[in-house]
């Protein structure tokens, strides 16, 4: 690491998570460089970002993309390379342009792969002793017919899907809104089925430096919204959480941030869910000062993990959540009650006035899919179909 004062180019700025891990380099007086898709992403205009950029998808001209950042390293002398979002994948794969010249706060392409799949990292976590539910890979659609039969109760999902997205189950909030008709697994993109479990959703955050956890959370959703991603969230005591994140840390000898998706059951047993290699909303319940000293500070001897009871959200989710389902506004602001908002507090408001002006990139998401009508999984969906990364080859 360049032993100058940090100068920070934060990759996909859009998501809350972004937002707020960038606001908080700001705070504790990082330059920082805010870069996404496009203009009106809330992360590049928060009061966090020295400046701010627009960049090509990743996902739809990748050398495009490498070359801007190639060019704002240079231009703004940057000196940390932080990506917020699955943009790491290309950034990883591009890794030899970079070496050298900045810190490079995420693993190799092949460790990113490795738990970014959800059938591999499957097998990585049963190798660890790492509780996970018992599943089979299905990679046709005989396979996944053969594979639902298992289990009186079961939940399929792509190997590559996110937020919620490409999942197909018979139980739960979700049962019957997709069909097996509506998927084709192959060998390329398989899907993977599991008995449906009962318990709570969790998820975790950690940062790490080369194989060791120094700062972690572990949070709960106490809502969600549509049934997938969280718009409200709360720490939660999970020595469980920290232990699976440092097993899996040492093992890969993980460089950057990481976060799991667990459910836990009765009995407490944190089965594995999913990896994301990257921020999650985790950061969002650690303080400025936390989370600079994990990224810049001298490492602890032991990981600082945020302690539970600590609550954050999405107001302006919470709000439209309320208006579309009034029966459970009381409900909803209930669970709100004393959370601080990701993307509005006081000294940094523009980022909530550029979730509304965002909306225009789900009208960018409908045009590039040929979509023609809403959906409900179309504000997820269209945060992610220009920085994801689907397992297709990148060079």
């Amino acid at each position: 690491m360049s032993t100058s004062e940090p100068r920070i180019l934060a990759t996909t700025s859009r998501m809350p998570f972004a937002v707020d891990e960038i606001r908080k380099l700001g705070e504790t007086g990082r330059d920082v460089t805010a870069v996404d898709t496009f203009k009106a992403s809330p992360g590049s205009h928060s009061r966090g970002a020295a400046r701010h950029s627009e960049v090509p998808a990743p996902a739809q001209n990748p050398s495009a993309f490498i070359a801007a950042v190639d060019e704002l390293i240079d231009k703004h002398r940057i000196n940390w390379l932080i990506p917020m979002f699955e943009e790491v994948f290309y950034l990883a794969a591009y890794r030899e342009q970079f070496a050298g010249r900045a810190e490079l706060f995420f693993p190799s392409f092949e460790t990113l792969a490795q738990v970014h799949d959800k059938v591999t990292f499957s097998d990585l976590c049963e190798s660890l002793g790492l509780p996970v539910a018992q599943s089979v890979t299905a990679t046709s659609n005989a396979e996944i017919r053969q594979a639902v039969e298992k289990w009186d109760h079961w939940f399929a999902r792509a190997a590559y899907g996110r937020g919620g997205l490409d999942v197909i189950t018979n139980t739960g909030p979700l049962a019957g809104e997709s069909s097996l008709d509506d998927i084709e697994p192959t060998p390329a993109e398989p899907w993977l089925v599991q008995e449906y479990l009962k318990g709570v959703d969790r998820c975790s955050w950690s940062v790490v430096h080369h194989g060791e956890v120094v700062l972690h959370s572990c949070y709960e959703h106490p809502l969600t919204i549509d049934d997938r991603g969280g718009i409200i969230f709360e720490s939660v005591d999970s020595p469980e959480s920290l232990h699976a994140a440092q097993t899996i840390a040492r093992e890969l000898n993980w460089h950057g941030q990481l976060s799991f998706d667990y459910l836990v059951t009765e009995d407490g047993v944190h089965h594995m869910v999913e990896c994301n290699p990257r921020p999650t909303s985790g950061c969002t319940v650690a303080t400025a000062a936390e989370f600079d000293a994990a990224l810049f500070g001298p490492r602890p001897q032991a990981p600082v993990v945020v302690p539970a009871g600590r609550k954050r959200s999405i107001k302006v989710a919470v709000l439209r959540d309320a208006l579309l389902h009034p029966s459970r506004a009381r409900a909803n602001l209930r669970a709100a009650h004393g959370a601080s908002d990701v993307y509005g507090p006081k000294h940094d408001h523009l980022p909530l006035l550029y979730t509304a002006l965002s909306l225009q990139h789900v009208l960018r998401y409908r045009k590039a899919l040929g979509v023609d009508r809403n959906t409900r999984e179309q504000l997820v969906a269209s945060q992610f179909f220009d920085v994801s990364w689907n397992g297709a080859p990148i060079r």
